[in-house]
């Protein structure tokens, strides 16, 4: 899915990214559209990435110390109303 997604549109995405991309491909066209959120920058996965697509993804400056910063978790119930309510509460803009 990584190679794929790059070679039809020329972005890269990380791993997770590409697996909910190809969980919402499989899911097929439906009624209500489909929200694929991109969970990391994929020069967090270099390695992955460049074995898919041949390109290594350079870290932005701005994530220079992202493999030193802490990991944070939200735990949600699988459940389409509190997923969407927390979205809601930490939208920015």
């Amino acid at each position: 899915t990584i190679k794929d997604l790059y070679q039809r549109t020329g972005r890269l995405v990380d791993p997770h990214t590409a697996v909910a991309v190809a969980a919402a491909r499989q899911h097929g066209a439906t009624p209500e559209p489909m929200v694929v959120l991109g969970t990391a920058h994929p020069a967090k996965f270099p390695d992955a990435v460049e074995a898919a697509t041949g390109v290594r993804p350079a870290l932005p400056a701005r994530l220079a110390d992202l493999l030193d910063r802490p990991e944070r978790l939200t735990e949600l119930p699988a459940e389409r109303a509190s997923v969407a309510g927390y979205i809601a509460a930490h939208a920015r803009g």
